[in-house]
C-alpha cells in the first residue's frame, strides 16, 4: 500500500507579488520547498500532545497538594 507522503505530484501555484516577496524573505533556499512545508503544515497539522509540554516549567517543589484540591471540598 502506498503512503500519501510517497506519492509526489507536480503543480503550479500562481502567487501574488507580496506572497513571493514574503517567501523570498523567509526561505533560506528553495521557495518551492518552503511553500510545500507551509502547505503541509496548514493542511495536515501535527497533533499536539501534552506529554512533555511543561517540562522544566513546573517543579514538584511548586506543588502543594493540600492547596491544589481545596476548592473541591468547599
Amino acid at each position: 500500500m502506498m503512503d500519501m507522503s510517497e506519492k509526489k505530484v507536480r503543480t503550479t501555484l500562481v502567487l501574488s507579488e507580496a506572497v513571493v516577496k514574503k517567501l523570498k524573505e523567509k526561505s533560506k533556499g528553495s521557495i518551492s520547498k518552503l511553500a510545500n512545508e507551509i502547505l503541509k503544515e496548514a493542511l495536515f497539522p501535527k497533533k499536539k500532545s501534552m506529554f512533555g509540554e511543561l517540562k522544566g516549567l513546573v517543579s514538584t517543589k511548586d506543588i502543594v497538594e493540600e492547596e491544589a484540591h481545596e476548592e473541591l471540598y468547599s
